[in-house]
């Protein structure tokens, strides 16, 4: 028997790595089961600079997250964490961003190679 909705459930157990910093292709509300996680969130202003912000997501809170948040997972401050993940339509392609001396470079999924966003 399944659900009478798309859900996937996600199990972190490290926080991102190097170049992990991302988006999403969709849209989805996120529900934190179990433990909880620090995301770092990006948001590219129009001169090309960024600002960033730190949020803890806790046991028994949901979330919206648009596909075009930036963002990381810094700390896992449990160790690990299980959340529910109710993904919306397809809207876009993933990128992968990296932010070095004030700049920052972007790749879709399927390219090898960052190129700066200006």
């Amino acid at each position: 028997m399944g659900l009478p909705f798309d859900a996937v459930i996600h199990h972190f157990s490290d926080k991102d790595q190097n170049e992990h910093i991302h988006d999403h292709p969709f849209s989805f509300t996120t529900h934190i089961l179990k433990g909880s996680y620090v995301e770092k969130i990006y948001e590219i202003l129009a001169d090309g600079t960024y600002i960033s912000s730190i949020h803890h997501r806790k046991e028994g809170t949901s979330h919206f997250v648009s596909a075009y948040i930036i963002h990381e997972i810094i700390e896992l401050p449990e160790g690990e964490c299980f959340t529910l993940i109710r993904p919306y339509e397809k809207e876009k392609e993933t990128c992968f961003y990296r932010f070095e001396d004030g700049k920052v470079f972007k790749r879709q999924w399927n390219q090898r190679k960052f190129r700066e966003i200006i």
